[in-house]
């Protein structure tokens, strides 16, 4: 047990992907491979007029997939509703390489 209570389990990383995968497998099954992963985000939005950030309620794991159709960001949040924002693949493929 962790220091919290909680059991956790014990995974490899291998195992949790594939866990991970069946998981966001059964909200689109499209999906054929997990490319990148995050284990927590936040969504901010940038206000011009008073230049502030304001944080807003999408929260959670971010996962970038491979489909078989096309490709596109699942970010799964805390409130239970997932964020689907389709991409166009040349944006994805400029952001993966430019972020690595």
């Amino acid at each position: 047990m962790s220091q919290t209570g909680k059991l956790m389990p014990n995974l490899d990383q291998q195992s949790t992907k594939m866990l991970n995968l069946t998981v966001l497998q059964r909200i689109d099954p499209f999906i054929e491979e997990i490319l990148i992963t995050a284990a927590h985000v936040t969504f901010y939005e940038f206000n011009i007029e008073s230049n502030q950030w304001s944080r807003k309620d999408v929260e959670g794991s971010l996962f970038v997939v491979k489909r078989f159709l096309s490709f596109f960001f699942l970010i799964n949040v805390a409130n239970c509703s997932h964020l689907l924002p389709r991409f166009l693949f040349h944006f994805y493929f400029n952001f993966v390489f430019d972020v690595m």
